[in-house]
């Protein structure tokens, strides 16, 4: 027994030892089948335990992955501000924005736009007043909308990245509408500017040849600017007072002015005391036609539209005057000593002359070719004023029967002077007619019409400045003189 009890045991031993080694094929064949079972039910197992750690892994991340989305959607979709978003520093993190809205339109904003400034004499003004101006809605508006655009994930991403870098928005905010403050100073302007009043020529005294003068006034002027700026500092300081200021104005025209500018320009002067008193009559009565005309700047006289037609019916009487030559008796003869004389004096206040016709022969009361003969439909007279202000043209007949003539305006500038001169330049002598006479005693001589020569001239504008020193000489007019023959009675 105990010699089998060894063999067995041997055997096993040898078993062992073969099996491990891989040298009893028989035995290892049946060992690989065993081990062959053992392992396909191992790999079952190992199987069956992945699929059930997938399922369960699954479902696991179903879960999870469910409830993450639920809370995205919740963080992202809340109706309040998210986490981390203040303006200007204050945090409304959960707040609703329309709790923003009311909270800034009642706590924060009346701050700004009920700013007063007391503006002296004239009231309170607030910065509502001036325009005031703020852009919190859009700012707060557009505070919530942050991070609510995009997809889910982005819009979550916007989320929690806020909690950790906080946003600060700021408001822009102005304390006054430059229109609208403009508006308000010029308005108080309107009722305190006072324009400073200069002193003018009203009209002109034609019988004591002086001007009426308006007298000058000081104005007041709002210094508009700093009142402007005092209101801006006032708001932005959060309020206060400000001062207007009046400045006064003073007239740039006084009297004194007026009276250093304007008088007498020129006067010209001729002599009738030759004339008969139909003759003096015709003169008088065509410068008082004249006396005081007032010739606007730009506008032309016309000495036959100003005294009109001689008739008798007009105060006009008969006179000699010239007529193709010769003397003959006319209504209204003499008044071409009234235009002569006119002449002269629109020449010396620096008229522009338009039209001037000389006489046919000379005339005795002027130089020659400073003449100015007047024919009504015919010839006339015309100067046109470009002095820049208005004339007056005076003229009486004095006591000693000169003919006188002025200019009253703006003097000439820099006391500048003009005369006006006469120059002959040909003479041509007149012959002489005899004709017998049986009303004079044989050889008596009895002269019927005094010869006169004939003549060219030319009459030269001369420009003196101050000190009489001569500016400039113009041609101004020429004329031509016919000669008269000079007519004797013989007695035969």
């Amino acid at each position: 027994m105990a010699d089998k009890k060894k063999k067995k045991k041997k055997a096993t031993d040898d078993e062992l030892f073969l099996e491990e080694w891989d040298v009893a094929p028989k035995k290892k064949k049946r060992k690989k089948k065993k081990k062959k079972a053992s392992e396909a039910v191992l790999a079952a197992n190992l199987l069956l335990t992945a699929g059930i750690l997938a399922i369960l892994a699954l479902g696991g991340m179903l879960i999870v992955k469910h409830n993450s989305y639920a809370e995205m959607k919740r963080a992202v979709e809340a109706q309040t501000f998210y986490d981390g978003t203040s303006v200007e520093g204050i945090d409304l993190s959960g707040k609703t924005l329309s709790a923003a809205m009311d909270y800034w339109a009642n706590r924060i904003e009346p701050k700004y736009a009920d700013r007063t400034v007391n503006v002296e004499g004239v009231g309170q003004v607030t910065a509502r007043d001036m325009g005031y101006q703020s852009d919190y809605e859009s700012v707060l508006y557009n505070a919530w909308s942050a991070g609510r655009r995009g997809s889910l994930e982005e819009r979550y991403a916007n989320v929690m990245n806020r909690q950790y870098r906080p946003a600060n928005y700021k408001v822009a905010r102005y304390g006054w509408d430059n229109a609208t403050l403009d508006g308000f100073v010029q308005s108080l302007a309107a009722r305190v500017d006072v324009p400073a009043q200069d002193a003018a020529i009203q009209s002109f005294d034609a019988v004591n040849y002086t001007f009426v003068l308006s007298e000058s006034q000081v104005g007041a002027r709002l210094d508009a600017e700093g009142l402007r700026q005092g209101i801006i500092d006032a708001l932005k300081a959060g309020g206060g007072s400000v001062t207007p200021v009046v400045e006064t104005v003073e007239p740039q025209v006084t009297k004194e002015n007026v009276n250093a500018e304007f008088g007498m320009i020129c006067s010209a002067v001729t002599n009738a005391s030759s004339s008969s008193s139909n003759r003096l009559q015709n003169i008088r009565t065509a410068v008082s036609m004249i006396n005081g005309y007032c010739l606007r700047d730009g506008e032309t006289f016309s000495f036959n539209e100003t005294v009109g037609e001689r008739t008798t019916a007009r105060g006009f009487k008969k006179a000699p005057a010239y007529s193709g030559g010769d003397v003959t008796e006319e209504v209204g003869g003499g008044i071409c000593q009234v235009s002569t004389t006119l002449f002269n004096a629109a020449v010396k206040a620096d008229m522009e002359i338009v039209e001037r016709h000389n006489h046919s022969l000379t005339v005795s009361y002027v130089d020659k070719g400073k003449d100015a003969a007047v024919n009504w439909k015919s010839q006339d007279l015309k100067f046109t004023n470009h002095s820049g202000g208005d004339v007056y043209i005076c003229c009486f007949v004095s006591e000693d029967k000169r003919v006188r003539f002025a200019f009253f305006g703006r003097f000439l500038p820099n006391g500048e002077t003009i005369t006006l001169e006469g120059k002959t330049t040909d003479t041509e002598d007149y012959e002489t007619e005899y004709v017998p006479s049986a009303f004079l005693v044989p050889g008596e001589r009895k002269v019927i019409d005094q010869g006169k020569k004939g003549y060219k001239a030319e009459a030269y504008k001369i420009r003196w400045d101050a000190s009489g020193n001569q500016l400039s000489k113009e041609l101004l007019c020429k004329s031509v003189y016919k000669s008269r023959n000079e007519v004797i009675q013989v007695g035969v």
